[in-house]
């Protein structure tokens, strides 16, 4: 005896909604995620970072998320204690797995605008904060937008960029 299935085509159109905070504070819309469609595993939305403006250490608990810079020059911090400098101007592309501490930092007064996807079909729903890692942000952030202003990644921001961190296990 076999049996059949029926697939019935499921679409969406929505239009560009405003955009709101983050657990993130940085300002999102999610696009499409499992509140407008049947998603089971993959979100994706806009993020803006305004001017000179960084998002507080965070991570995420279960997912992984991509994104790709649209425009701007972002400086991405990733690591226990934030010590990986990752640089981004447009096209860039960023993945960041699961767990792992990062902020992103705009790098100028140009309003830093992102497509990201993530693993979460919610979109931002597993976004959990770094309480702990905020004086020390600080003082990262203060210190790439000063080598900034120096000019120290003038070269390195000329093209773009690909670039993934993510935890990797070994057996000791």
């Amino acid at each position: 005896m076999t049996r059949s299935s029926k697939h019935q085509l499921h679409s969406t159109s929505n239009s560009v909604a405003d955009y709101a905070a983050s657990p993130g504070q940085q300002l999102v819309v999610p696009a499409v995620h499992a509140g407008v469609a049947p998603i089971e595993s993959l979100s994706s939305g806009v993020v803006r970072i305004p001017g000179y403006r960084h998002t507080p250490p965070s991570l995420r608990i279960g997912t992984e998320s991509t994104y790709f810079i649209v425009q701007g020059l972002v400086i991405t911090l990733a690591g226990p204690e934030l010590e990986r400098t990752y640089l981004h101007s447009p096209h860039s592309i960023m993945m960041i797995g699961k767990g792992v501490p990062h902020v992103r930092v705009n790098l100028s007064a140009e309003v830093v605008m992102i497509l990201e996807s993530s693993t979460d079909p919610h979109f931002d729903s597993d976004v959990q904060p770094l309480h702990r890692l905020k004086t020390l942000a600080e003082a990262r952030v203060a210190e790439v937008q000063n080598d900034y202003q120096c000019g120290r990644y003038h070269e390195q921001l000329q093209a773009a960029s690909w670039n993934t961190v993510v935890w990797h296990v070994t057996n000791s």
